[in-house]
Order: structure tokens, then C-alpha cells, then sequence
């Protein structure tokens, strides 16, 4: 067994995700936050040789970045390390508001949630919005892509669009051993 490699440093996240925002019109890439999502949906078939394919899928047209492509595997080994060990927590924007809060932005990590999910099939797709478990744990991620555009920046309701935020992570560890409990999973 190979060792894990080092979790980024925190200028090394930063410069992953400013590359991927940089080049994400002309490449095709992912930003951080989308590249999150996807990542955790498709976590269980990582380890079935599949990891090449999900960060070419990332990365688009700079898949052949050999830096970038490193800094994505280890970025993706802590993901994966953090769900095995249940210490997971999904990579969300925050917006400053004019009375000094924050406002959590999930939209791009449930995107990319739903474009993993996409990613593994549509008779795996089905299976897990079929399973009354598994239609259940996605319903917080589905959630977020009902939101109007212009409800994005200022929800309805800002304390429950938190709350339902903070479900996120719970929700996509709950959809990770809904996964590894299937066979084919």
C-alpha cells in the first residue's frame, strides 16, 4: 500500500483553485468547488481504477498539466481520506454580506455533486434515486439546484438556507456508505 500523499498547503489550494477559476472557460476545467462535489460523488469507484478518467474530467483541456494534476490527486487523496475516516466536510463558498456574515454558497459543490452522479451512469443514477435511503440522503443536494438564480445570493430564508447547508456534509457521507454498503457501489 502506497502512502497517502501530503494534504495541500494552504497556497497550494490557492493556487489550484485560481488556476482552475483562470482557465475554466478556456479549458473546460472545474472550479474547486464543482471539482469537490464531483470528486465525493464518484468517491467509490476511485479505487477501481478510475481515478485517471475523474481528473482528466476535472481538469478538461489541462489534464496534461503534470503540476495541476498533482496538486488534483492530492487535493482528491485528502477528500477520499476524509470520508473513509468520517471527518468529511464539503467544500463551500462564502460570501460576505453587508452585515458582516457570511453567506455559504453550496451551488457549485451541488452541481458538481449531481454531475458525479451523472458521471456513473444512468442505471446507477437511477439505483440510487430509486432507493428510498439514497433518494432520501441526495434530497439536501437536490435542494439547492430548485434555488432561483436571483435567490442565490439572497435566499428566502437565510437561517434555514444555513441550516440546510450544514445538512450537506452529514448528507454526503450518509450517500458514501449508501455506496460502499452496494455491490458495484
Amino acid at each position: 500500500m502506497s502512502a497517502m500523499p501530503q494534504p495541500l498547503l494552504p497556497e497550494e489550494l490557492d493556487r489550484l483553485q485560481g488556476e482552475l477559476v483562470g482557465q475554466m472557460e478556456a479549458s473546460g476545467c472545474m472550479p474547486l468547488d464543482v471539482a469537490h462535489g464531483f470528486l465525493t460523488a464518484t468517491a467509490n469507484v476511485a479505487d477501481h481504477g478510475q481515478q485517471p478518467v475523474l481528473l482528466d474530467r476535472v481538469l478538461g483541456g489541462l489534464s496534461g498539466d503534470v503540476t495541476l494534476r498533482d496538486l488534483l490527486t492530492r487535493f482528491h487523496a485528502q477528500l477520499l481520506e476524509d470520508l473513509r475516516i468520517d471527518e468529511y466536510s464539503p467544500l463551500i463558498l462564502q460570501m460576505p454580506r453587508d452585515d458582516g456574515s457570511m453567506l455559504p454558497l453550496p451551488y457549485g459543490w451541488c452541481q458538481g455533486y449531481v454531475a458525479g452522479v451523472e458521471f456513473l451512469g444512468e442505471d446507477q443514477r437511477d439505483r440510487l434515486i430509486g432507493d428510498q435511503q439514497g433518494g432520501a440522503l441526495l434530497t439536501p443536494v437536490l435542494a439547492f439546484l430548485m434555488y432561483e438564480q436571483e435567490q442565490w445570493f439572497d435566499p428566502p430564508d437565510v437561517a434555514a438556507h444555513r441550516e440546510a447547508v450544514g445538512e450537506l456534509g452529514e448528507a454526503a457521507l450518509g450517500l458514501y456508505r449508501w455506496w460502499q454498503q452496494r455491490p458495484g457501489g
